[in-house]
C-alpha cells in the first residue's frame, strides 16, 4: 500500500492534508478578519449619521443592513459585535498559519491536529452563533450580505477543521491543544486589548443607535395634542402631506433626518409637503425630564432657534445650526446670526428673554406631554417613527399615506395616517 504520510512522521497526517487544511484555514480565517473590519467600520458609520452614512453594505443593499447595526445584538459591553469577530478570527489565522508554516517540523504532526481541533471547535462556535444572527435578521426581513459572507466562511471553518482533525494522528492532544489555544488568546486577546479603548473612545462621542421604526402603525403612541399657531411651518398649510419633527440641534441623527426632510421638501413643493419643528433638547439644563446633559448646548440652540424665529429666518437658522461642526457657543450662535443678517443687538437679548426661556419650555412641555422621549421623532402624516429614516423609506410612507390633521387629534388620541389602497 502506498504511504502518503509526510516522510519522517510516523502517524502524521497525509501530505496533502498537511499542507491544503491549514492554508485553506488562513484564508478563511483573513476573509473574516477582513468582513468583520468592515462591519466594524459600518457600525460607526451608522451610528454616526443615524443610519444613512455610505459602507460597504450600504453600497451592496438599499438598506445598508441596518437591522443587523440596529439590533440589540450588534454590541455587546458597548463594543460592536464584529469587533470581537475580528480579534476571533485574527486568533484562527495567527494558528494556522504556524501551523502552515511549520508543517515540515517534527511536531507538525503533534500541533497540527490539535489546531485542526481548535479550528473546529470555533468553526462549531461561529456557525451557532450565525444561526442566531441569521435568526434575528430573518424577523427583520432583512439580508445582510456581510453577515451572509461570514456564515459562508464560518460553515467553511467548520468543514476544514473536521477534515484536518479527524484525518489527523490519534496521538494524544491535551499538552499541545492547551498550549495552542493559550497562543490563539493571546494573540486575538491582545489585539482585542490593544484596539478597543480607542473603539470605544470614538463610539463614545456618538448617541445611542436606535432604529428607525413605526410606533404605532394606527398613529396612537402619541397622547392627543394640538400644536400652536407660533410652532415653525414650512410648506403649503394645504399641502398633500405633512412631517412634524421632534428635534434637538445638538443631535447628528436629527442634523441627519432634517437634511433628508429638506431633500423631499425641495423635490415635493410647498403644496406637496407642509413640514413643521419642535424643540425637544436633550439637555436637563431646561429639560427637566432628562437626568443629564446627553448634549450640553442644545438648549442655548434652541434658544437661538427661537430668537432667529422672531426675527423670521428660522428655517435658515436651522440648516445653519445643523451644518456646524465642532464644539457650540454663545459666540458661535452670535456668528450665524451675523452672517445670517440678523439684527446681532436684539438677537443677543432675545437669548437671555425671560419669554424666549418659556417659549422654549413650553415645546418641551408640548413634545413630552405628547410622548415623546427620543430625537429624532418625526410624525408622518400621523404615522410616528422614532430615528433617523432612510430617504428611500421616508418617501414610501409619504406616497403610502394621507394626513389626518393630527395636532387635533380625538380625546381618544385615535387619529392615524390612512394608508393610500
Amino acid at each position: 500500500m502506498m504511504n502518503t504520510s509526510t516522510p519522517g512522521l510516523p502517524g502524521s497526517q497525509p501530505r496533502e492534508l498537511v499542507i491544503a487544511a491549514p492554508a485553506i484555514a488562513t484564508v478563511l480565517f483573513v476573509i473574516g478578519m477582513v468582513i468583520s473590519g468592515l462591519s466594524t467600520s459600518d457600525h460607526i458609520r451608522f451610528r454616526a449619521t443615524g443610519g444613512i452614512g455610505a459602507g460597504a453594505c450600504a453600497a451592496l443593499v438599499d438598506t445598508g443592513c441596518k437591522a443587523a447595526h440596529a439590533s440589540a445584538a450588534a454590541e455587546l459591553l458597548g463594543v460592536p459585535i464584529s469587533h470581537y469577530g475580528t480579534a476571533f478570527y485574527l486568533a484562527g489565522a495567527g494558528l494556522a498559519l504556524v501551523a502552515l508554516i511549520r508543517r515540515r517540523r517534527p511536531a507538525a504532526a503533534q500541533y497540527g491536529p490539535a489546531i485542526g481541533l481548535l479550528v473546529t471547535l470555533m468553526g462549531l462556535g461561529a456557525v451557532g452563533y450565525s444561526v442566531f444572527l441569521a435568526t434575528l435578521l430573518i424577523r427583520a426581513d432583512e439580508a445582510c450580505p456581510l453577515c451572509i459572507a461570514l456564515y459562508a466562511v464560518n460553515a467553511g471553518l467548520l468543514t476544514t477543521g473536521l477534515l484536518w482533525w479527524l484525518r489527523g494522528t490519534r496521538r494524544p492532544l491535551t499538552r499541545p491543544l492547551l498550549m495552542s489555544g493559550v497562543v490563539g488568546a493571546v494573540l486575538g486577546g491582545g489585539f482585542f486589548a490593544v484596539s478597543t479603548p480607542f473603539l470605544l473612545r470614538a463610539l463614545a462621542t456618538l448617541p445611542s443607535w436606535n432604529a428607525a421604526r413605526v410606533e404605532n402603525p394606527a398613529g396612537t403612541s402619541l397622547q392627543p395634542f394640538r400644536l400652536p399657531d407660533r410652532i415653525p411651518s414650512k410648506g403649503g398649510p394645504s399641502a398633500s402631506d405633512e412631517l412634524i419633527e421632534f428635534s434637538d440641534l445638538e443631535c447628528p441623527h436629527c442634523a441627519a433626518l432634517h437634511r433628508t426632510v429638506g431633500s423631499l421638501l425641495e423635490e415635493r413643493g410647498p403644496a406637496g409637503l407642509r413640514v413643521r419643528f419642535v424643540n425637544f433638547p436633550l439637555d436637563s439644563s431646561c429639560n427637566p425630564h432628562m437626568r443629564r446633559a446627553l448634549h450640553p448646548t442644545a438648549c442655548l440652540m434652541a434658544r437661538a432657534g427661537i430668537c432667529a424665529q422672531a426675527q423670521g429666518r428660522f428655517w435658515e437658522f436651522l440648516d445653519a445650526a445643523f451644518a456646524l461642526e465642532g464644539e457650540r457657543s454663545r459666540a458661535v450662535t452670535i456668528e450665524v446670526a451675523r452672517q445670517l443678517g440678523l439684527d446681532l443687538d436684539r438677537f443677543s437679548a432675545c437669548l437671555d428673554d425671560e419669554a424666549t426661556s418659556r417659549t422654549l419650555s413650553d415645546d418641551i412641555a408640548l413634545a413630552h406631554r405628547a410622548g415623546i422621549r427620543a430625537t429624532p421623532t418625526l410624525l408622518v402624516n400621523g404615522l410616528t417613527f422614532e430615528g433617523a429614516l432612510p430617504r428611500s423609506q421616508l418617501g414610501a410612507v409619504l406616497d403610502d399615506t394621507t394626513p389626518c390633521g393630527c395636532d387635533q387629534r380625538p380625546s381618544d388620541g385615535s387619529c392615524g395616517g390612512e394608508r393610500k389602497d
